[in-house]
């Protein structure tokens, strides 16, 4: 399936949005619009990991740690 946004994109779009707490709910989410596990298991990294976290920590309290 072709998306117009890379795994990456999206799921720190979404960590943005507010909506959720951690990666692991971003990933659900990401494979509910389409995306494969496989472009899901991109964002398996302890770096990514702790990126997308603290953003969705910043888009939910605005504190960043």
């Amino acid at each position: 399936m072709l998306k117009e946004k890379t795994v990456l994109e999206r799921a720190f779009e979404l960590a943005r949005t507010g909506e959720f707490a951690t990666r692991s709910q971003i990933g659900r989410a990401l494979e509910k619009e389409g995306y494969t596990i496989a472009d899901v298991s991109q964002l398996a990294g302890v770096g990514i990991t702790r990126q997308l976290n603290a953003l969705c920590r910043l888009a939910r309290t605005g504190e960043a740690a």
